[in-house]
């Protein structure tokens, strides 16, 4: 498993702002859910798979509309 630290550039918090506006999030959850789309872009253009793993309902049905792969925890005993 690979991590990667994405810096909050403006770009990633005006994107966090618009997410939040979008979905109705926090602005934890909404930076989360931004620096994982951007994770997401340059996995996509490198062709590798990213699932964003998280037990929050609101930031995993959001992830599932900007189109991340998600996986809850809390769904597997």
């Amino acid at each position: 498993m690979d991590y990667v630290v994405v810096d909050l550039e403006p770009s990633i918090i005006d994107e966090a702002i618009d997410l939040a506006e979008k979905h109705g999030l926090r602005g934890a959850d909404s930076l989360q859910l931004a620096a994982a789309l951007e994770v997401g872009r340059q996995c996509a253009s490198a062709r590798l798979p990213l699932i964003l793993v998280s037990a929050d309902t609101e930031l995993n049905a959001a992830a599932t509309a900007e189109g991340l792969s998600v996986d809850d925890p809390n769904l597997h005993p």
